[in-house]
């Protein structure tokens, strides 16, 4: 046989075998793709971060006036299509404050000034069943439940150039329960694996009686003696939400 024909036949056979031996003894250098799959409780947890202003009614609107917050909530879905929810929330909004300057000590005179804040705050607490319509662009839902209010006055001092609270002092400090029922309205925004929709409502606090500060509760005395004079009424008040809903 012709040597030179089967050299070329040899060189052929090499070309053609080439790419499936590469591709057999080809080693894959990859990175593992670990993607998180939500848990059950995951899926069925969504979280409400809200803007608040609490509005109080009846004798305790005489007292005090509008307060500005936030408010935090979570959301345990019961059944899978959405219908029926646990809701726990808890706020946090001040409802009055008062602002002045003064020197630090008497004893090192007025050379060093500092800014003493004070605060009246209010803590609303609940915790209840939620229903909701679970579809649709516009998805309505109610609440009930029980929860409570937690009232605070409470002055710190802060230095002059805005440095951070260095000593803070409680003036007064009552807790009220509550039955609260509200509602409002989720808008979804995304509908992906992050499920967001804007959240619009309100709860209503029918709170019992409690003693509670407001501006001017608070007179600075001689001798730094206060007189503090604080106020009792029923609580009840509106809490209104501006905010979002991440979940479920």
């Amino acid at each position: 046989m012709d040597c030179s024909r089967l050299f070329r036949a040899a060189v052929i056979g090499v070309i053609l075998a080439a790419p499936a031996i590469a591709q057999d003894t080809a080693v894959c250098v990859c990175t593992p793709q670990h993607t998180h799959i939500p848990s059950e409780f995951e899926r069925r947890s969504a979280v409400n971060i809200s803007f608040v202003q609490t509005r109080p009614t009846g004798a305790f609107q005489k007292n005090i006036g509008l307060g500005y917050g936030a408010n935090l909530a979570y959301l345990f879905r019961v059944d899978q299509a959405g219908w029926f929810s646990l809701r726990a929330d808890g706020g946090f909004a001040v409802y009055g404050d008062e602002h002045f300057h003064a020197p630090l000590s008497p004893t090192i005179g007025g050379r060093i000034q500092v800014k003493v804040n004070t605060y009246n705050n209010v803590i609303p607490l609940s915790v209840g069943p939620q229903l909701q319509w679970p579809s649709g662009r516009v998805r309505p839902y109610v609440h009930a439940g029980v929860g409570g209010q937690y009232f605070f006055t409470e002055s710190s001092v802060e230095g002059e150039d805005g440095d951070w609270d260095f000593a803070s002092t409680t003036h007064q400090s009552d807790w009220t329960g509550a039955w609260v029922a509200g509602g409002g309205v989720y808008i979804p925004v995304h509908e992906g694996s992050a499920k967001v929709a804007i959240d619009l409502g309100l709860h209503y606090y029918n709170g019992g009686r409690a003693q509670y500060l407001k501006p001017g509760s608070i007179q600075d005395l001689p001798d730094a003696k206060l007189l503090i004079t604080p106020m009792e009424s029923d609580t009840h008040m509106l809490l209104v939400r501006i905010g979002v809903r991440i979940g479920q």
